[in-house]
């Protein structure tokens, strides 16, 4: 009974609450739970997923399958983003005890770019634990989705794009119009974020 209770409690707890900007990756994670938490289907499959309570909502399951499951991931790697950083690829940062490092504890001590990238919700989604490969081919009504979160974070954080890639991100963005839910998600992250993707706020303004 207790369960039940919180399950229906702890939503309308933590949008009370408000929002605060994220710290980190983790921490922005945790605020895209929550607001994902009126929708709750994965990215790729639309599968509706469930919180577990016992584990205060940290664990999710397929509603379908509660031995599957869901995880929230990056939709632009860490690898892809800072494979043009000096700070991920060579040891200019220094710990205290004087040796020389490199990677991503590097640059989020020296690159601003990829400390913003790092903590940014647009790029969150929820996935089946085990299809993150399906980030590389998407289906069909997701690839909208995906374009356009790349090509935002082409304009934002100088994604390196080739001029084909982005021709191809352009034309699922055009095939796989944005919708409803995810205007309402992008909405909810400007207000926390307060940066703006461009390849939603015009379209959103229809929702």
């Amino acid at each position: 009974m207790f369960h039940k209770l919180l399950l229906l409690v702890l939503p309308v707890f933590i949008f009370a609450s408000g929002y605060t900007e994220p710290k980190s990756f983790t921490h922005a994670i945790k605020i895209f739970k929550q607001i994902d938490m009126d929708y709750k289907r994965t990215a790729f499959s639309l599968k509706e997923y469930e919180y577990d309570p016992a584990t205060c909502m940290r664990k999710r399951y397929l509603k379908e399958d509660p031995t599957k499951a869901v995880i929230f991931t990056r939709i632009v790697p860490q690898t892809l983003m800072a494979e043009g950083l000096a700070c991920y690829k060579e040891d200019i940062c220094t710990d205290m005890m004087g040796k020389k490092y490199h990677g991503k504890r590097c640059c989020r001590k020296r690159d601003k770019t990829y400390k913003a990238y790092e903590k940014d919700m647009f790029n969150i989604m929820s996935i089946e634990k085990d299809n993150a490969y399906l980030q590389i081919n998407p289906p069909e009504h997701y690839r909208g989705n995906i374009a356009r979160v790349i090509l935002y974070m082409h304009q934002v954080y100088k994604l390196a794009l080739s001029e084909d890639i982005r021709m191809k991100y352009e034309k699922w963005d055009k095939q796989d119009a944005v919708d409803e839910k995810e205007c309402n998600i992008y909405k909810t992250i400007f207000k926390i974020q307060h940066k703006a993707n461009p390849w939603l706020q015009k379209a959103c303004t229809k929702y």
